[in-house]
């Protein structure tokens, strides 16, 4: 990430990169794009269940637009996915969803795919 940087060109970069490389972990993204930079961002879903932390904020906001635009997926993955890529969040792993949600932080891994990509695969059948 560049100081000053557009917001659409950050977009369009992450967008690549995920296209790209296809079924990204946060901990890849976070690492092409902000090396070791930490920031107090935390993208997280209803239940306590956490999904990442430490993007900086850019880069956060960025994803999440991509994500509402439609323009990527989320998909559930796995936490050796993220140990492959070298980094995992020290919490425990969401191994189902308690309707009344987690009393406790838990991290639910996901990977990122293209919408394209998502589209390519759902017509190939």
């Amino acid at each position: 990430m560049s100081d000053g940087e557009e917001p659409g060109a950050l977009k369009e970069r992450i967008l690549r990169f995920v296209d790209e490389r296809d079924w990204v972990t946060f901990a890849a993204l976070h690492r092409h794009f902000a090396g070791d930079a930490r920031a107090q961002t935390e993208l997280a879903l209803p239940g306590n269940r956490i999904v990442w932390s430490g993007l900086p904020q850019p880069i956060a906001d960025a994803v999440l637009e991509l994500l509402d635009e439609g323009q990527m997926a989320a998909l559930p993955g796995n936490k050796g996915a993220y140990r492959r890529d070298g980094r995992v969040l020290n919490l425990p792993v969401e191994r189902h969803i308690p309707p009344e949600g987690h009393a406790e932080p838990h991290w639910f891994p996901v990977l990122l795919r293209s919408a394209r990509a998502v589209t390519a695969e759902n017509e190939a059948g």
